[in-house]
């Protein structure tokens, strides 16, 4: 009975088993994603990148990567596909970057878009469409490490040729030369200073002299202002007594005139005194007088 029992338990164990693993595929086969491959390109390494690595697009987990190979027809290039679920919006301006995960050391593919061409990605007949991957931030932070080596490899031999024995030399003898001017110029304006001491004495005097040389014009100026109000006063007071003296003058000159003239037709008038005119015509007397003389 009880090894009845035993068997009995095991085949409906064994037969729910089976229900179970069959329901599961059911349920796995009946929820299948779909998926469309794209071709990764890229010229710069993929460190770190393997098969069954996610593929992000604008950080979230879109598909995996299928395989990695060479281009067979361009060398220098790999070739990445990558199976991602039908329906992500990719468009002709989708580019692919290489992210890293954390301290592992394996990497993912990061998908974003720039905007600048939004006609959708497809591939040209039975070809995969391509996808261009560009530099990631270490793939930029190493080739920006690589330049600066090379410029500063550059700079070295550089300054190593500056450096040489002969530049050497000549450096150190235009070092001495210059020791030796500034010394000729410290002796030089140790002889200097007596003369600089006379010079500011001279500026100094000079500046007397100029302060003298001010007070002069300001006085000069003084005096131009005061033969201005003299010129002036001559002309508005002077002038018009000058010219009432001038027509006195010229009234006694002509009475001067008359009486020399009277002294001279009549010498007597000077004692008897001037003896009357004789009448003229029409006047009182006129004819008498004519009969008398």
């Amino acid at each position: 009975m009880e090894n009845r029992a035993y068997a009995l338990v095991a085949g409906l164990f064994t037969l729910l088993f089976g229900v179970s693993v069959i329901a599961v595929a059911l349920w796995l086969g009946g929820n299948a994603i779909e998926t469309q491959q794209y071709l990764l390109v890229s010229r710069y390494p993929v460190t770190g990148l393997n098969v069954q690595a996610p593929v992000r697009f604008r950080g979230v987990t879109v598909g995996k990567v299928v395989e990695i190979r060479f281009d067979p027809l361009d060398l220098p290039n790999i070739l990445v596909e990558v199976s991602v679920q039908t329906g992500t919006p990719l468009t002709r301006g989708t580019y692919a970057k290489l992210g890293s995960q954390g301290i592992t050391g394996l990497s993912y593919v990061i998908l974003d878009d720039d905007g600048k061409n939004p006609e959708p990605l497809l591939g040209e007949g039975d070809e995969l469409a391509r996808i261009e991957v560009r530099p990631s931030f270490m793939d930029t932070v190493t080739a920006s490490g690589e330049e600066l080596i090379q410029n500063a490899n550059k700079v070295a031999g550089r300054v190593q040729a500056l450096l040489s024995d002969e530049n050497t030399k000549q450096l150190l003898s235009t070092l001495r030369s210059m020791d030796k001017a500034s010394s000729r110029v410290a002796s030089l304006a140790t002889e200097l200073e007596p003369v600089v001491k006379d010079a500011g004495i001279a500026l100094k005097r000079a500046d007397t002299l100029m302060a003298n040389l001010d007070r002069r014009v300001d006085s000069f100026e003084r005096a131009a202002k005061g033969a201005d109000v003299l010129s002036e006063t001559l002309v508005n007071e002077s002038l018009p007594r000058l010219n009432v003296l001038l027509e006195d003058l010229q009234r006694n000159s002509r009475s001067l005139e008359r009486l020399l003239s009277d002294l001279d037709e009549q010498p007597s008038s000077v004692v008897f005194g001037k003896s009357p005119q004789p009448p003229g015509p029409g006047e009182p007397g006129f004819g008498t007088s004519r009969g008398a003389q």
